[in-house]
């Protein structure tokens, strides 16, 4: 019958497609490209470091990514790293939405170029600000002090009050924090008027007042040029 039907030849069955997946590997500019623009397979090669810095819409990796080194420093909204991941030197992890890892990852990690343990990068908080002070790597303790957040490290260590005037606020406090072997740590303490939140935010420690500081964190190089409706 089949013979009949095919004057003579038997119909073979279609034969599935495989999807591609031997794919050439890319250049570390083409890999980030193809990463943020949701178009990279899974297993994915990248030749060198990719850099995928500041990325903050990016919410997952590819499966089997391979790359030399791995940038997602602020890209706070990628929370875990994907199966299959080979990074064969390191990993920067600052600012990014990575809470945790398993044991055994085995990832060499870094923090604004800082090599850190688990510990320092997922459990910072278990350190007290004065522990912090007593660290005598002066990069280490920078990157301490970020993890365990300005605010708390100066409510638990305290500062000197270089300044201090008024805002829409509130009072607001220019404070500099002495560390030994290293420039002091100088913030601007303010209060958020809509929300009455206090707000520490770090600043050069060339900073002379509260409206030089103010200015800088709004991108004024001088301050004279600074003058907000409503400072938020």
């Amino acid at each position: 019958m089949l013979n009949i039907m095919s004057n003579g030849r038997i119909p073979k069955k279609p034969v599935k497609q495989r999807p591609d997946i031997n794919h050439e590997p890319v250049s570390p500019e083409r890999g980030r490209k193809l990463i943020l623009e949701h178009r990279a397979w899974d297993g994915i090669r990248v030749l060198g470091h990719l850099d995928l810095s500041g990325a903050a819409h990016l919410y997952q990796l590819p499966e089997n990514l391979t790359s030399e080194s791995l940038d997602i420093t602020d890209c706070v909204n990628l929370t875990t790293l994907p199966p299959g991941l080979h990074v064969t030197n390191w990993i920067e992890l600052a600012g990014s939405g990575i809470t945790n890892l398993p044991a055994g990852h085995g990832f060499v990690l870094y923090w604004r170029g800082v090599r850190v343990t688990d510990e320092i990068a997922f459990a910072s908080h278990t350190l007290t600000g004065q522990e912090i002070l007593n660290i005598e790597n002066v990069e280490l303790r920078r990157v301490l002090i970020e993890r365990l957040g300005y605010e708390t490290f100066l409510q638990q260590v305290g500062g000197l009050i270089r300044d201090r005037d008024q805002d829409t606020g509130g009072e607001r406090q220019l404070v500099s924090i002495p560390l030994e072997d290293d420039e002091p740590l100088m913030v601007l303490k303010v209060t958020c008027p809509s929300t009455g939140h206090i707000h520490v935010l770090r600043v050069p420690p060339y900073m002379r007042n509260c409206h030089q500081a103010a200015a800088w964190i709004a991108g004024f190089n001088n301050p004279d040029e600074y003058h907000p409706v409503v400072e938020a």
